[in-house]
């Protein structure tokens, strides 16, 4: 592993970057509050596999790459971002591999979705595609799955930042190493109004990866993998189990049990021995 910065849309991105220099690329996104850092057990697995595997830190996660105003938070920026960085990395013509968890994987979903061509595979962990929510939002099971978002109400307000990170960090369970590299990224006022602009910037629900909100998201048609953590507690089985109604391609749903949203450090073998067969099965 070592430490790149990615120069693109006039910011500049740190990232971790593993493997060999003429590999398939493999782009990783993270989850919030995290950063890149989130990859650290699965890169060189990625590496020994041939992929170069690059893990960037998401607008707001690095002082480069550190808008201030919310609307610079939307979801359709981070997606240009993610096209912009393969752009960078000598990646435009040809179609990468894409893993993400959290709201990275809200970011994934989207870029998916509208570049079909752009996309070779796909492997999402807690968050699933759109239209599941937008499906479960008008059924029976409404209710409980609205209420698994109820935490972002407290996420969106001004001056709740550090005491949400460190709930969060607390709720993580992981020993300090695990953990440590976020609170030395993030742990200051302007970092962390940062991250948390995504809550201020995006609409809870179906609509935050959607152009708008008329406008649903389309399926994936790529070979997809969507991993499941139940202990997460903010995505519902009813919703995890309709994610396979939007995509079209290759699928393969895994229910990770005790990973809650923290998959790949909770459980960074079961969860890199899945995202390898994925590899396996469908990179060509």
């Amino acid at each position: 592993m070592k430490r790149i910065k990615i120069k693109a849309r006039g910011l500049t991105f740190k990232a971790w970057s593993a493997g060999p220099e003429d590999g398939p690329l493999l782009l990783l996104l993270h989850g919030l509050p995290r950063t890149s850092w989130e990859w650290h057990h699965q890169l060189p697995k990625f590496a020994e596999a041939g992929f170069r595997a690059v893990a960037f830190d998401m607008r707001g996660y690095c002082p480069g790459a550190r808008p201030e105003n919310v609307e610079s938070y939307k979801v359709n920026e981070f997606a240009e971002d993610v096209l912009a960085i393969v752009a960078a990395l000598g990646w435009a013509n040809q179609p990468f591999h894409f893993m993400a968890t959290s709201i990275g994987a809200m970011v994934a979903w989207l870029v998916a979705a509208r570049n079909p061509k752009r996309v070779a595979t796909l492997a999402c962990i807690n968050i699933p595609h759109p239209g599941a929510f937008a499906e479960i939002y008008a059924s029976e099971s409404a209710a409980r799955q609205k209420q698994g978002m109820n935490y972002i109400t407290n996420s969106r307000k001004e001056g709740n930042e550090r005491m949400i990170f460190y709930i969060t960090l607390k709720a993580m369970g992981l020993p300090s190493e695990e953990t440590d590299p976020y609170v030395k990224a993030l742990d200051n006022d302007e970092a962390l109004r940062a991250v948390y602009h995504w809550y201020r910037a995006n609409t809870p629900g179906p609509e935050v990866v959607a152009a708008s909100k008329t406008a649903p998201l389309e399926s994936v048609t790529m070979p997809t993998l969507f991993i499941w953590p139940p202990g997460a507690g903010n995505v519902t089985r009813e919703t995890a189990e309709a994610n396979a109604h939007y995509v079209k391609g290759p699928y393969r749903f895994e229910i990770l049990e005790g990973a809650r949203n923290f998959a790949l450090q909770m459980q960074p073998d079961r969860t890199t021995q899945l995202l390898l067969e994925h590899l396996a099965e469908h990179a060509r």
